[in-house]
């Protein structure tokens, strides 16, 4: 009767264990990126480069950060304006913090696979008198 009781005992830990394996691997998929790098276009033959780190923030905001080389450009205003590079959209989605010394922050109240899904562009522009001088851009996908 023991022996029996024994094997049962180390059956069903086996089962148990099979099944917590089962439960972790299963319920343990691919996770959600929280954070996306892209590289700014260079538009209007501006020399402007540099780089879009989008950070998820809690379920339904993202932090944008924009970084860039400033030489010759001090103060630019930046958006996320709808379309693409080459046909944005006038009007902005989210305006960002205007890039200053290379560097622009702002938490945006859109979650980041929102932004990334494939219907808005990040763009820089020249400075606040030349709005329609677009120089830097990035397609967030």
């Amino acid at each position: 009767m023991g022996t029996i009781r024994r094997m049962a005992d180390r059956t069903i830990s086996c089962l148990l264990t099979g099944m917590l394996l089962v439960v972790l691997l299963t319920g343990c998929g691919t996770p959600e990126p929280s954070q996306t790098l892209l590289t700014l276009r260079t538009l209007s033959d501006s020399g402007v480069s540099g780089s879009v780190t989008l950070s998820a923030i809690g379920a339904a905001r993202t932090l944008v950060s924009v970084e860039v080389d400033p030489a010759g450009h001090p103060d630019m205003p930046a958006h996320i304006h709808p379309g693409t590079c080459d046909e944005l959209v006038p009007q902005p989605r989210y305006p960002l913090t205007n890039v200053v010394d290379g560097r622009s922050v702002t938490e945006v109240s859109a979650a980041l696979d929102e932004l990334l899904a494939g219907d808005v562009a990040l763009n820089l522009h020249a400075s606040n008198s030349e709005m329609e001088v677009y120089t830097a851009c990035v397609e967030l996908r």
